[in-house]
């Protein structure tokens, strides 16, 4: 990995930087606190796992482990999992 002194901003790629290892959403991001402005809602503290394209495949896979996520209104990042409606089966119908 190489870095320019003339890169905008060298905590994060793409506005993102890694915010460690959730236990049910693995890798996660928050965006960067150093060149975004954090989300006046969530306070910057909502995270993005990594290994989802879309909201679709994230609550799908929630839902089949009982869960659903609590999303922040500003910035629809994850501030919370709580237990899921799990009569429902979500299906994501998205190819990605």
């Amino acid at each position: 990995m190489s870095f320019h002194l003339a890169d905008p901003c060298l905590w994060c790629i793409d506005g993102n930087t890694p915010a460690g290892i959730h236990g049910v959403l693995n890798e996660v991001y928050q965006p960067c606190p150093v060149c975004l402005i954090p989300c006046p809602i969530c306070r910057g503290e909502g995270i993005f796992p990594a290994e989802y394209t879309c909201l679709h495949c994230l609550t799908d896979r929630l839902a089949r482990l009982g869960l659903a996520p609590v999303l922040c209104h500003g910035c629809l990042g994850v501030i919370d999992l709580i237990p899921g409606d799990t009569t429902q089966e979500a299906t994501c119908d998205v190819e990605h």
